[in-house]
Order: structure tokens, then sequence, then C-alpha cells
């Protein structure tokens, strides 16, 4: 499989540094996801904003050599965005988010507003919290309404206080794929529905109100679901020893996107999911390095027709 040959995937929002104990590790939910993207064989395209300073400079040479193509980030006069990341005995994150960061100001690449009828995009992915501003929200209005065309991810992926139900419900209406966490989801049934109800129920119940293709909810240790027009599937999740669980969940996207944009169903494309995420979890770090091991799972997982290519050599792309 030649590069050409890959499914191409746009990833648009916040580029930043989460620093876990004291330690800067390049991230953001939609970086995240375009990395293992582009470990997975994927053509992944990043749409973001950093600062003219040390940090965002470093950020645009660390995200090409992991093969993101950054030619849709724009430097600009804010600060690069940081978020302070602590976590629990078994791993698991909260977060603290800076404000105002670069990825606060997002601007529509040139080439996206001149001539987006020539560009080949079999995914837009996009979350809420960059549109806790009113200029990168605008963007991605804009992004959505030049590719009417391409499937769109949305991990809802709620931090803080950025988000409202206006917002969570426009995404909704916008998506064909939407991924949610467990927590996620009893929160998002009651102020959708009114009244809390199983994760399955709720799978069941957004896909058909919001008339979408998937509805993906990550378990953490109990695996996650995929319901789709076959119904509601539950992945089992895998025995593993939680070290840093920030950057899981967008490994996950990543790897069902992989299955799902080469013809998989989304009970596949979410149990190759489950595999990478969990791995990632055992790793410290969003974007952790692939061992030989994770390789040649990914590649085995599912059978052939649905392994990506998974290469031990990065593929660069050219920054500006």
């Amino acid at each position: 499989m030649t590069l050409n040959d890959a499914p191409t995937l746009i990833s648009f929002g916040e580029v930043l540094w989460d620093i876990i104990d004291g330690r800067p590790y390049l991230g953001g939910a939609p970086f995240n996801l375009a990395a293992h993207a582009a470990r997975l064989g994927m053509n992944a395209r990043m749409i973001s904003c950093v600062g003219d300073d040390d940090l965002g400079r470093v950020a645009i040479v660390e995200a090409a050599k992991l093969g993101v193509d950054m030619t849709g980030v724009m430097c600009g006069e804010h600060a690069t965005g940081s978020v302070t990341v602590s976590l629990s005995d078994v791993g698991q994150p909260s977060y603290t988010i800076h404000e105002p960061a670069a990825w606060d100001f997002i601007e529509l690449p040139s080439d996206i507003r001149r001539a987006p009828s020539t560009l080949k995009v079999d995914a837009v992915c996009f979350g809420t919290l960059a549109q806790r501003s009113p200029i990168s929200q605008s963007a991605l209005h804009d992004l959505l309404e030049a590719l009417p065309d391409a499937p769109t991810f949305y991990d809802v992926n709620l931090r803080q206080e950025f988000y409202s139900k206006e917002i969570i419900e426009w995404g909704l209406h916008q998506a064909n794929i939407v991924k949610v966490n467990d927590t996620e989801a009893i929160f998002l049934s009651r102020i959708l529905f009114g009244r809390e109800m199983s994760e399955r129920q709720f799978a069941n119940l957004l896909r058909s109100a919001y008339s979408m293709d998937v509805v993906l909810v990550t378990l953490g240790a109990r695996g996650c679901l995929a319901a789709d027009d076959t119904g509601v599937t539950h992945i089992q999740g895998r025995n593993i020893t939680v070290r840093d669980a920030v950057g899981a969940g967008d490994a996950f996207s990543a790897a069902f996107l992989a299955t799902w944009l080469r013809g998989g169903s989304a009970a596949e494309a979410a149990s190759y999911g489950n595999v990478l995420g969990a791995y990632v979890a055992t790793r410290n770090g969003a974007v952790p390095d692939y061992t030989d091991e994770i390789r040649m799972q990914i590649k085995s997982f599912g059978g052939k027709k649905f392994a990506p290519f998974v290469s031990g050599v990065v593929r660069a792309h050219a920054a500006s």
C-alpha cells in the first residue's frame, strides 16, 4: 500500500503540550488522533495554530517527525497552548487547560478556502474544546461547509467548563460518527434526554435521535460499545496495568478510523481501537513509540483485509 492509496483525514483543533510530572509531551486530542493515524498508514493533516515561540517551533518539528502533515497549522502571536495534567494512582488524568492559547485563534487554510473540491478528504475529525473560542469555532464551521461530503468524526471530549449544550448538539447534528467515554455518556444522557440510562441504551438512542452511522462509547477496562445499523456490540476490554491513560481514547479513535475507512465494520474497527488504546494506556505520553510487539498485533488483528500498514519508518511531511 502506498501513501497515495491511504485514507486521508483532517483533524481540527488544539495542538498543545501536556505537562505530566513536570515533563512536556506534545499533545491535544485532535493532534494525538492525527499522530496515531499517520502511524497507522493514513494521510493525516492537522488544522490548528501554535505560537511564534520555542514550544510552537518544537511542536511543528516533532509533529512532522511523527508523520503528521502540519501545512494547515498557522503560527500566531499568542502563546502555544499547554495543559497541566495530574494523574491519579491508577493513571487516570485530570486537566488544567490554560488560556488563552494559540489554538483559540485557528483560521481555515487558504487551499481549503480557495478550492475545497480538489481535495481528497475521507474524514474530518473535531471535538468541543477548540470551540471555546468564537474564532476557532467559526473556522470549524467553515471547514465543514467547505467539505460537505466528507464523513465527520466527533469526539465530544468534554473538558472543564469549555462546552455548552448548544456546542455539543451542534456537533451531534454534523457527525457521522460520535465517540464518548462512559462518564460523558451518563452526563449527556441527562442533558440531552432528561434521564440517566445505561451506556448501551444511550448509544442506541443517540444514534437514532441524531441519525448517525456509528456511536462509540469507550468503557475503560470494560472495553467499548459500537452502535450501528446492526445493533449495539460490546467489545471486551483488555487486561492491562494502566500507567498513563492520556491519549488512549485518541489512539482508539485513530485505529477505529484506520479500519472503518478501509471498509471494516464498526465492531471490527472498535476492536482495533481497543488494541491500540490499551497499549497507549500502558505507556507514558499520548503518542508513545510503537514496539515491535504492538506493530505485529496491529498488523494481524482482524485479518489481513482490515489491517493497516504500520511502518517502522516515519514519513515526514513538509511543515510550514
